[in-house]
């Protein structure tokens, strides 16, 4: 009895990069071939793995499972056949992102004449196929329906609001083999950085995405921060300039020595996006100790420590926005300080890990 794990394995040498490249590039000519080296990496070599999502999701899993069963790790594109026996278990993320035509170890796993004990696909998810993404979309969403099916569950990455509306979505008869798991991330690698806040009125903005992908709202963002021009902004990501927003970097890595700077200028960080599970720039912010303003299609309503902005409420974000650059220091600490708990407590890999161990049966 063992464990299949399809997820996203990362190239971790410049000589690997190299050769998944190549690789690549025979998988895409529909010539199956490995991507991933070693099937059981050892502890040491998941360490090598870059520190955020998906690979921490592929990394904790795997340690997860690896101790209850063998456990053998693909690479999601790999056109590869898992050699099933009858009592083991396959837990796959489809292939992503989606390309029409194309597919990986998890649907090839599907079709295979030996059945495992248990077909099981994990994938975040949200249900707004009216945006036009290169992402989770209509034609991913579609592919994914024709695994349901065969599958015996889905551990869906998605906040509590995609949750509620699944019921009044085009992929609603999913809902009763499917499983919310929150995302999660390890604090200790999110130390704090934000211990002071700027004087009010000059508390800055921060928008962390790719101005590429229309589910991150960079638009939303632009419109924001022109009604709210004495205050600082910037945004650090990918693509193209977004209008009266500072660009702080590229892609990064968002260290802690970067994030320390980057919290001397800025204060809140802001997530306007239009359609995105539940995106860890959110948890990593409420652990380094910038207050969060997201949309609920972020995938998470407001609480306490969490406030909420409004897609069709342009005018009552502004005026929570606005609020809060004159509130007291103390009540900003608090904040902080409570989101970074709820972050310790509720977004761990341990529950998360914990609930996929229980919807397996391991």
């Amino acid at each position: 009895m063992k464990c299949h794990l399809v997820y996203t394995v990362p190239p971790c040498t410049l000589v690997n990069r190299l050769n998944r490249r190549v690789l690549n590039f025979l998988n895409n000519m529909d010539i199956p071939v490995r991507l991933v080296s070693n099937r059981q990496p050892s502890g040491t070599d998941l360490k090598s793995w870059p520190i955020q999502s998906p690979f921490e999701n592929t990394k904790n899993l795997y340690a997860a499972l690896s101790e209850k069963l063998p456990t053998l790790l693909y690479h999601l594109t790999e056109r590869v056949h898992c050699e099933f026996e009858s009592d083991d278990i396959f837990l796959g993320h489809p292939y992503f992102p989606h390309v029409t035509g194309r597919s990986g170890v998890t649907e090839i796993a599907f079709n295979e004449k030996i059945h495992p004990k248990k077909l099981a696909l994990i994938s975040p998810l949200h249900c707004d196929t009216s945006i036009e993404t290169a992402h989770i979309n209509r034609d991913y969403l579609d592919d994914v329906d024709k695994l349901m099916p065969s599958a015996d569950i889905l551990f869906a990455i998605m906040g509590q609001y995609w949750w509620d509306r699944w019921d009044q979505s085009e992929y609603a008869h999913w809902k009763p083999k499917m499983v919310r798991l929150d995302m999660a991330i390890n604090v200790d690698n999110y130390p704090i950085v934000k211990k002071r806040f700027n004087k009010p009125g000059k508390r800055g903005y921060l928008f962390i995405g790719s101005s590429w992908d229309p589910r991150k709202g960079s638009d939303y963002f632009a419109r924001l921060m022109s009604e709210l021009k004495d205050a600082p902004c910037g945004w650090i990501g990918s693509g193209p300039d977004i209008p009266g927003v500072p660009k702080i970097s590229g892609v990064c890595d968002l260290t802690p020595r970067f994030m320390v700077q980057i919290a001397d200028t800025f204060d809140f960080f802001v997530s306007p996006a239009r359609a995105d599970p539940n995106p860890t720039t959110i948890l990593e912010c409420m652990s380094w100790g910038f207050p969060v303003f997201c949309t609920p299609q972020s995938g998470y309503y407001e609480t306490e420590y969490r406030r909420n902005i409004y897609l069709d409420d342009l005018e009552r974000s502004v005026e929570v926005l606005r609020k809060f650059q004159y509130v007291d220091e103390d009540t900003l600490e608090n904040m902080a300080e409570r989101a970074r708990h709820a972050v310790e407590t509720d977004y761990t890999w341990h529950k998360f890990c914990g609930v996929v161990m229980k919807g397996l049966s391991l």
